[in-house]
């Protein structure tokens, strides 16, 4: 980056601190957050700077593009980035911008290409990003230096990451490096898609996260949902550790104790992840018991396909992992769900769900497996759009959280914390 970038960078980074820091002043711990928060394209600028474009996030799984040539495209925000296999052992992950007037080069949501071709004059690169052809350039012009920008990326476990920080990111096996035990058992690696659903969704990104990591309003909005799960899971752990009151997780913890020791007799990998506010990517993880005599989180319990990973057995339990606010997986016996939250706009948010299977199931039973996730973020969608809607009226005013919302209350500490702002209780 040169030294006037460089400055530019410096000087927008405080501006955006300065948007954010004005509106922190008046956010009361405990409470929902003030409306531009969910409105202001000022704030939402300030979040792809700060927050947004410095993490790592999940674009997809290697299942995507298998083959040399496969490509897809992963929108953020105004960005576009061709994630492109170049050959049996290297995934490419490119801005999608031809160097020679900026045009668009690939406008298709995925494919298979050999090479890529800007539509417009015709640049060519080849699936490494080198520039390969630029028809009638001057003698001094250089192809070596055209070639197309990286963005940062990594594959991990199956999950195809990618960051967008103009510096160096933040360390990935730092971040993530902990979570290799409970994907591998998941067998994440060699999965495949068996499904894929988009929930494009007009509300802020906030919103989205906000809606997820809490399960009070699983009862009067996710009938399917509720019926996969015992009652007392869902007051003391419906969204992750520390995301109910703590009398019901102290009542619930001797039944998941008991089903950990089960769980661990057919090779699960025992623990928890629960991160702390000032941490990079605030992830977490949480195995628990499904509904009793159930083997999967299907409308009748039964399983959709074959056992998925290195499971022994069924152990009727679940897991939620967390990447980051952006990314979600929910795991049971015989498939996962993998969660795609991607800002795109102030008040539009694409929400993304890729149901996987084990490499080599050979029969899936698709409805049955999508039924409870497929319905439940239908209605996700709607109350959250709802709720964007509600806030845009000049009576909104944020409103106190109950103790089924603790987790909230963390997103925003460590939203602000993205920020270098003090943690909410110390405001």
């Amino acid at each position: 980056m040169s030294t006037a970038t460089s400055t530019q960078s410096g000087k927008d980074t405080l501006k955006n601190c300065s948007v954010i820091a004005r509106l922190a002043a008046h956010t009361m711990s405990g409470y929902s957050l003030g409306r531009q928060f969910y409105c202001d394209d000022a704030v939402f600028a300030a979040d792809m700077e700060q927050v947004i474009g410095r993490k790592w996030l999940v674009a997809g799984h290697v299942d995507r593009v298998r083959n040399k040539g496969d490509y897809f495209l992963f929108k953020v925000g105004d960005e576009s980035i061709i994630i492109v296999r170049s050959d049996e052992s290297t995934i490419n992950a490119f801005y999608n911008v031809c160097r020679h007037r900026g045009s668009l080069i690939c406008t298709e949501a995925q494919g298979k290409v050999s090479r890529l071709t800007c539509g417009y004059h015709a640049w060519t690169y080849g699936l490494d990003g080198q520039l390969l052809a630029a028809r009638l350039m001057p003698a001094d012009f250089s192809k070596r230096e055209n070639g197309l920008h990286r963005c940062h990326i990594r594959v991990f476990y199956g999950f195809i990451f990618i960051n967008l920080s103009d510096q160096e990111p933040v360390d990935f096996d730092a971040s993530f490096g902990d979570l290799a035990p409970y994907l591998d058992f998941h067998g994440f690696a060699d999965a495949k898609i068996a499904y894929s659903r988009s929930y494009p969704t007009s509300a802020n990104w906030k919103l989205i996260v906000e809606n997820f990591v809490e399960c009070y309003h699983c009862g009067p909005a996710h009938p399917e949902f509720c019926s996969m799960h015992p009652p007392e899971a869902l007051i003391a752990f419906g969204a992750g550790p520390s995301s109910g009151p703590a009398e019901a997780v102290e009542k619930y913890l001797p039944t998941v104790q008991a089903w950990e020791r089960r769980a661990a007799n057919l090779g699960r990998p025992i623990g928890t992840v629960d991160d702390d506010p000032a941490s990079s990517h605030l992830r977490l993880l949480l195995q628990r018991t499904i509904r009793e005599g159930y083997d999967s989180e299907t409308q009748d319990g039964r399983l959709a396909s074959s056992l998925m990973g290195k499971r022994l057995g069924c152990d009727q339990g679940r897991m939620y992992l967390s990447f980051s606010p952006f990314t979600q997986v929910v795991a049971t016996n015989d498939f996962a769900v993998l969660f795609l939250f991607t800002p795109r706009s102030t008040m539009q948010t694409d929400v993304d769900l890729y149901w996987l299977v084990d490499g080599k199931a050979s029969q899936v039973d698709v409805e049955k497996m999508i039924w409870g996730w497929d319905r439940t973020t239908l209605q996700d969608k709607e109350i959250t759009q709802n709720n964007q809607a509600g806030i845009l009226s000049k009576r909104y005013q944020p409103g106190r959280y109950s103790e089924h919302e603790r987790r909230v209350d963390t997103f925003h500490q460590w939203y602000f914390s993205q920020f270098g702002l003090p943690l909410s209780s110390d405001r």
